[in-house]
C-alpha cells in the first residue's frame, strides 16, 4: 500500500474511530461465532475415539453418559452461536451505518462551503454520485474488510494453535500454502484496484448525465431527441459494462484461484493425514478434528479473496471521495471574524478586479464606487459586461481578485459568512425553489419567523392572494424547483422570502425580466414596498425597469465607463445613450412620438 493511500484509509478511520467499542463489540462476536465451531469438530473426536471406538476402554453406560455430554454441548454450541450471529451482525449495521452517515454529513458540510466555481466546473450529477453512491461502497470497508479482517485474524490464530496442538507436521504443511496467496494478490490487487476505480468513475458519469438530462426534460422532448438521448445514455452504459465486466473478471480469476489453492491444500493434508494414521501417529478421531479445525482456518484465507476485493471497491471509492476533501475551500473565513449583520447597508466597492480562473480574463476591471444607505442604483450594460458577476462578489460568494469590497465600512472578508450574507437580500431572475411546501420556502433564510411575520412578507411580496386560493394554502406542497406554480408566482414567493430575511442591502439581477405584464406589474408594486429605506442595487436589460433609480452606473467590458442620473446620462450622449437608443430607437424620435402622443 503506498503512503498516500495508507494516509487515506488513515482519515477514514479516523471517522470510525467514535464507534471503537461498538467495533470491538463486533469483533468479539465475530470472533466467538467463527471460533465456537472448533467445539464440535473436539466433540467429533471424542465420538470417534470415546465412543465409537472406545480407546479408552470406558464401560457401556460411561459411553452412553458421554454420549449425552457431547449432544448437550453441541446444542450449547448452538445457542451460543446464535447470540453472537445476532450481536454481530446488528452491531456490525450499526457501527457501519454510523461512519457511513458522519462521513456524508462532513462532505456534505465541506461541499456547500465551497464555492460557486467548484460546483460550476463540476456536474452536479458527479457530486450526488460521490455523496451518496461512493459513500455507500466505502462503507463496504467497515462491514466487509476491517472487520472481517479482525474476526478473521482472531479466529485464525484461535484455530492454528488448535492444529499445532493436534498436529504441529500438518500444521506446518498446510502454512506452506500462504506464501502461493502472497504471490496471488500481490499480482492481482494492483488491476482489481484500477479497474473498481473505473466502474465508480464510469458510475459517477452516467449520474452526471442522467442528473442532466432529467433535469432538461423539457428540452429533451421539445426538441425531439428521446432516442438521441437513448443512444447516449447506451453508449455510456455499455462502457460501465465492460468495465463492470473486467472487475468481475478479475474478481473471479482471484477466487477460482483461491478455491483451487485450498482444494490442492486439502487433499495434501488428506493423503499425509491419511498415512500417519495407518502408521499410528495420529487417532481417527484427531484426524476428523484436524479436518474440521483446518477447515475454519481454510475458510478466512479463502474468504480473503472476497475481503480483498471488498477493500479494493472500497479503496477506490475512498479516494474519490477524499479527493472532494481535499479541495480547500477558496473563501477563507478568518478566526476572528465579525460576529454581526450589517445594519447600515452602506456599500464600497474600491477598485476591484476579478476573474473567474488565475489564467482566465479579466471580468471587472478596476471598479470603485459608493453606494449610500437607502439609495436605489442601478447597474445597466451589455450581456458580458460584468453586471451579474458584481453582485456575486457583494454576498462573498466569490472573492475579487484584487481590491476590497465594504459595508459599513468594514471589508467583507472581515464578517462571518452567515452574518454577511443574511443582511444582503438577493432576488434572481430565475427563482430558486425547493420541494416542499411553500411555508418552508418562505422560512428557508429564517427559521425562526412567525406565523404574522411570514404572511406580512407574503402580502408585501403581492404573494398571499395566491396562496390562500390553494387548497392547501401555505401548507400547498410545490414540487422540484415549484414547478406546479407559474413564474409569477415562484418569482413572489423568491421576494416573500428575501422579505422575511430583513436584509438592509437588497440586490435585484433581472428580478422581472422573464415575466408576463401582469406578474411585472404585481412584482414592481411589490419592489416599490421592499426597497423603500434599503440601499438597493438592480440590474436590468429593460431600461424602462430603472429610470426612476437614484443612480445609474454603466458598466462596458468590465469597466465602470459612465454613472449618474437618467436625465444627465441621456444629456451625455455616452455610451448609456447608445444602450438607450438600442432599445427605444433614436432619441430624437422618442420625444417626437411623445409629443404627439401623450398618452
Amino acid at each position: 500500500m503506498t503512503g498516500n493511500r495508507k494516509g487515506i484509509l488513515r482519515r477514514y478511520l479516523e471517522f470510525a474511530r467514535p464507534y471503537r467499542w461498538t467495533l470491538a463489540l463486533v469483533v468479539a462476536a465475530g470472533v466467538a461465532k467463527f471460533s465456537l465451531p472448533l467445539i464440535p469438530a473436539y466433540l467429533s473426536r471424542l465420538m470417534i475415539d470415546d465412543v465409537i471406538r472406545n480407546t479408552g476402554e470406558a464401560t457401556l453406560g460411561g459411553r452412553q453418559r458421554l454420549l449425552w455430554w457431547i449432544g448437550a454441548a453441541w446444542a450449547g454450541v448452538l445457542l451460543l452461536e446464535m447470540v453472537a450471529i445476532y450481536l454481530r451482525g446488528y452491531y456490525t449495521v450499526k457501527a457501519s451505518s454510523g461512519v457511513a452517515f458522519d462521513i456524508r454529513q462532513a462532505l456534505w458540510r465541506h461541499l456547500q462551503r465551497l464555492s460557486l466555481s467548484f460546483h460550476h466546473s463540476r456536474p452536479t450529477g458527479k457530486i450526488v454520485s460521490r455523496l451518496m453512491s461512493d459513500i455507500s461502497v466505502a462503507q463496504q470497508m467497515i462491514r466487509g474488510g476491517i472487520l472481517n479482517t479482525l474476526i478473521d485474524l482472531g479466529a485464525g490464530a484461535i484455530a492454528l494453535a488448535v492444529l499445532f496442538s493436534i498436529s504441529w507436521q500438518l500444521t506446518l504443511l498446510l502454512l506452506a500454502v500462504l506464501p502461493l496467496y502472497g504471490v496471488l494478490y500481490r499480482r492481482m490487487n494492483p488491476r482489481l484496484r484500477e479497474a473498481s476505480h473505473d466502474v465508480q468513475e464510469q458510475t459517477s458519469v452516467m449520474s452526471g448525465t442522467a442528473f442532466e438530462r432529467l433535469s432538461g426534460i423539457a428540452v429533451v422532448q421539445s426538441f425531439a431527441q428521446e432516442k438521441a438521448e437513448d443512444r447516449y445514455f447506451a453508449s455510456q452504459g455499455e462502457d460501465l459494462r465492460g468495465k463492470a465486466v473486467r472487475r468481475g473478471r478479475l474478481n473471479t480469476i482471484i477466487q477460482s484461484l483461491s478455491d483451487l489453492l485450498v482444494g490442492l491444500c486439502t487433499i495434501t493434508v488428506w493423503m499425509v493425514g491419511g498415512w500417519m494414521a495407518v502408521r499410528g501417529d495420529l487417532t481417527a478421531g484427531q484426524i476428523v478434528q484436524f479436518l474440521g479445525t483446518m477447515a475454519l482456518l481454510l475458510l478466512p484465507i479463502r474468504r480473503f479473496s472476497e475481503i480483498n476485493v471488498i477493500y479494493q471497491m472500497s479503496m477506490a471509492a475512498i479516494e474519490r471521495v477524499f479527493a472532494i476533501f481535499d479541495i480547500t475551500p477558496e473563501l477563507a473565513v478568518k478566526q476572528d471574524a465579525l460576529a454581526e449583520t450589517p445594519q447600515v447597508g452602506r456599500l464600497e466597492v474600491e477598485d476591484v478586479w476579478f476573474r473567474y480562473s488565475p489564467d482566465g480574463p479579466d471580468v471587472l476591471r478596476g471598479l470603485t464606487f459608493t453606494v449610500e444607505p437607502g439609495e436605489r442604483v442601478a447597474i445597466v450594460g451589455e450581456s458580458g459586461a460584468g453586471k451579474s458577476t458584481l453582485v456575486t462578489l457583494i454576498p462573498r460568494l466569490y472573492d475579487v481578485t484584487a481590491g476590497a469590497i465594504r459595508i459599513d465600512g468594514t471589508d467583507i472578508r472581515e464578517y462571518r459568512l452567515r452574518r454577511l450574507r443574511r443582511g444582503i437580500g438577493i432576488v434572481l431572475q430565475d427563482s430558486i425553489l425547493f420541494s416542499g411546501s411553500i411555508r418552508e420556502n418562505l422560512r428557508y433564510g429564517r427559521k425562526d419567523a412567525t406565523e404574522q411575520e411570514m404572511i406580512d412578507a407574503a402580502k408585501a411580496a403581492n404573494a398571499h392572494r395566491f396562496i390562500v386560493e390553494l387548497s392547501e394554502g401555505y401548507d400547498a406542497e410545490i414540487g422540484e424547483r415549484g414547478v406546479s406554480l407559474s413564474g409569477g408566482q415562484r418569482q413572489r414567493i423568491s421576494l416573500a422570502r428575501t422579505i422575511l430575511q430583513n436584509p438592509r442591502l437588497l440586490i435585484l439581477d433581472e428580478a422581472t425580466s422573464s415575466l408576463d405584464s401582469e406578474s411585472e406589474n404585481l412584482i414592481t408594486e411589490a419592489l416599490q414596498r421592499v426597497m423603500a429605506g434599503r440601499t438597493c442595487l438592480i440590474i436590468a436589460h429593460r431600461l424602462s425597469t430603472i429610470i426612476g433609480a437614484d443612480r445609474i452606473l454603466v458598466l462596458r467590458e468590465g469597466r465602470l465607463v459612465e454613472q449618474g442620473p437618467h436625465e444627465d446620462l441621456l444629456a451625455a450622449g455616452g455610451y448609456y445613450r447608445y444602450l438607450f437608443e438600442q432599445q427605444f430607437g433614436p432619441l430624437q424620435e422618442l420625444l417626437s412620438r411623445t409629443k404627439s402622443d401623450p398618452q
